[in-house]
């Protein structure tokens, strides 16, 4: 097996894998947009909501919100154990006339913020507010998808691939075992983390696989 980058940016990461078949390559596809878990706003109890917007519409943009996830600080409330942290709590108070943005909420954990200041929440008129406590947890994506990371895509390489250019040339024969991925973040976690994550779930899952073959032999 071969890898190699072939593009990084702030969000976004690009390499290509040689050696392996389509069916390895959508099982990790899938394991990055399903299994890696990130924090996101599960519980939204409203103190004060004088906004044009109900209370359910509220709470289904505050929960589509990306936040900052730190994966060695908290985990998943069905594998946590002794005084694991599963929760979040995040807080806002907002008075009018104002735009109210994720920027505007305050997380009680300084690592895990919005990962995005600039996403309107809801438009207040002069001295009307709104005032709430929201509860993130971590999930995964096939539950739902404000819990994805990110967005994982991949192509096969042309034979002779040498650089992305190569991919916008259909003339060319194509690789059946040199697969090329594309990973965009939302921000909650690093292109590597979601990699080094949705690699490291695989790996568990394989173990506990062989363990209860072993035990049914």
């Amino acid at each position: 097996m071969k890898v190699e980058v072939l593009q990084k940016k702030d969000n976004e990461l690009v390499f290509s894998i040689e050696g392996i078949n389509s069916t390895i390559a959508n099982t990790i596809r899938r394991a990055i947009i399903a299994e890696v878990p990130v924090l996101a706003v599960d519980e939204v109890e409203f103190v004060k909501n004088q906004s044009p917007l109900y209370d359910e519409i509220l709470a289904h943009r505050i929960g589509l919100i990306p936040i900052k996830t730190d994966l060695k600080a908290y985990s998943l409330k069905e594998e946590a154990t002794g005084k694991a942290t599963t929760e979040l709590k995040l807080i806002l108070k907002a008075k009018g006339p104002k735009t109210v943005y994720s920027g505007d909420i305050k997380s009680k954990d300084p690592k895990c913020i919005p990962c995005y200041d600039n996403i309107p929440i809801v438009t207040l008129q002069k001295d009307k507010e709104l005032v709430f406590e929201a509860t993130a947890i971590l999930g995964r994506g096939k539950t739902h998808m404000k819990f994805s990371p990110g967005l994982c895509y991949y192509v096969n390489a042309p034979a002779k691939f040498k650089s992305l250019e190569d991919l916008k040339n259909e003339s060319q024969e194509f690789s059946k075992d040199k697969f090329i991925f594309f990973i965009e973040s939302w921000g909650q976690l690093s292109c590597k983390e979601m990699v080094d994550e949705s690699l490291k779930i695989l790996d568990d899952r394989l173990e506990e696989f062989s363990k209860k073959i072993m035990k049914a032999k």
